[in-house]
């Protein structure tokens, strides 16, 4: 089973380093969307403030609980999400205590920073994992009258090193249930990061504060050291177009332009990966070759000191080639294409409640031995029940809704900045799901069987 990649959020340490609330940095007050002052401070590589609260050893140390109950509209009856020597989950209605986590965020010299994260999962993954590193380097300079911050950022997955929620990292929502049916496809760049074993190095600028630019490269890490982090998983060895191990290296790309005026802040931008891929981490039978391409654009407006209106949109193109896969058995195709478009709006309150609305869409080429939800390594095995697409399609169209309840981190609690929470209830609703409305496994599983309905409690300290 793949776990989500779960995406991290404000911490209590990067307020007790600045000596500012939450919502100094972060809209919501519990991240990650990121006001400009937010953006500055990853810019600069997370070194601005010297309000340490606690003594230096420790200030930088914070720590994250995250527990959910889970319903799905339909059980399943097929298998257990996750089965292991602390017992399995239920065919539906599950109280999970989804993973905690330690951090290591903040200032380690004047000029470089780190945001390290060590996720421990006590019953669906059963493992302790370092689940985000950003460590950084960053300056500035002034070039002809152009104000310019410039650094280099090493860490271990694409898109950590942005701020924007359009991307894999810090994409709404910030937690999803590993406990509910999930489509069978998914684009690249989430799925990679589902794995959490690659590592790479990037090199950014900001140039006055409207143009960024950013380029670098990913490699897939070796088993040992995947195993020395706690990121050999299940989601190493994926079955599904992404699963693999990246050959060589993959360039990264990021560029987009921001501006702000009066309560205006907009942003377009685009960002990419591409790489050659040895499919289930099996030699001899050559490579794939995936490139995936995303579009985005960011907008939002505050109507006055309470009230904010934000919206967000992506496009997410993928071309795979795989010819590996289609001499090994594991693909029907020797190429295939995945589209998925991403639209969400919200309003926040404020900045303590938040309502949100989504739309997903995704489209792809067919293909029976990726997308029938058959066990790894056998694509000969009949459609799964549940999981897999009866005519191998991946083609699924979701609706998201969901409000969040942010009561601290602004500045006017006693715990703060020693404390922040967010509690959240979440509905997806599925009108279509792995190529079809109805009996879309040959089972007689609609797509409305696996509308959601999630609450989830998150406290940090």
């Amino acid at each position: 089973m793949i776990l989500p990649f779960q995406n991290v959020l404000a911490t209590t340490s990067f307020a007790r380093q600045t000596g500012e609330p939450c919502t100094a940095c972060h809209v919501q007050a519990y991240g990650p969307w990121l006001t400009q002052y937010g953006q500055k401070f990853k810019l600069d590589g997370y070194v601005a403030g010297h309000a340490n609260k606690l003594p230096d050893v420790i200030n930088p140390l914070a720590v994250q609980i995250i527990g959910s109950v889970t319903n799905t509209q339909q059980n399943n009856d097929s298998d257990p999400y996750y089965s292991n020597t602390a017992g399995h989950s239920n065919s539906n209605n599950n109280v999970l205590a989804d993973w905690a986590a330690v951090y290591y965020t903040g200032r380690i010299t004047d000029k470089i920073g780190s945001y390290l994260q060590l996720n421990i999962n006590p019953q669906a993954g059963r493992s302790v994992s370092l689940a985000m590193a950003d460590i950084r380097v960053a300056d500035h300079a002034n070039i002809r009258g152009n104000a310019i911050t410039y650094g280099l950022t090493v860490n271990n997955a694409p898109t950590i090193s942005d701020f924007w929620m359009t991307t894999p990292a810090w994409m709404y929502p910030y937690t999803q249930s590993s406990v509910t049916i999930k489509p069978a496809a998914q684009p690249w760049l989430q799925a990679l990061m589902a794995g959490a074993n690659t590592a790479g190095a990037t090199a950014y600028t900001m140039i006055n504060n409207h143009l960024y630019l950013e380029a670098g490269g990913y490699t897939s890490q070796s088993q040992n050291m995947a195993q020395g982090l706690g990121v050999w998983n299940a989601g190493s060895q994926s079955s599904g177009p992404q699963g693999g191990l990246i050959d060589g290296g993959a360039p990264y790309w990021r560029m987009f332009l921001q501006h702000s005026m009066g309560p205006h802040t907009m942003m377009i931008g685009t960002y990419g990966l591409a790489a050659k891929v040895i499919p289930y981490y099996t030699t001899g039978i050559g490579s794939n070759s995936y490139v995936e391409y995303n579009a985005d654009a960011n907008y939002s407006y505050m109507l006055d000191d309470d009230n904010m209106l934000m919206a967000m949109t992506k496009y997410t193109h993928d071309t795979m080639k795989m010819d590996a896969s289609y001499r090994g058995g594991y693909a029907s195709n020797t190429s295939n294409y995945l589209d998925s478009v991403m639209m969400m709006g919200m309003w926040t309150y404020r900045q303590t409640y938040n309502l949100s609305v989504g739309w997903n869409y995704m489209k792809g080429s067919s293909d029976m031995t990726i997308y029938n939800g058959a066990a790894n390594y056998n694509p000969d095995n009949p459609v799964n029940p549940v999981f897999g697409s009866a005519n191998g399609s991946p083609n699924t169209n979701s609706f998201l809704f969901e409000a969040d309840y942010i009561p601290f981190g602004k500045g006017t609690f006693g715990a703060d900045p020693y404390l922040n929470m967010r509690l959240s209830i979440q509905y997806w609703a599925y009108t279509q799901f792995n190529g079809a409305s109805t009996n879309y496994d040959g089972s007689g599983r609609n797509a409305a069987g696996n509308n959601t309905l999630y609450f989830v409690g998150n406290v940090m300290f």
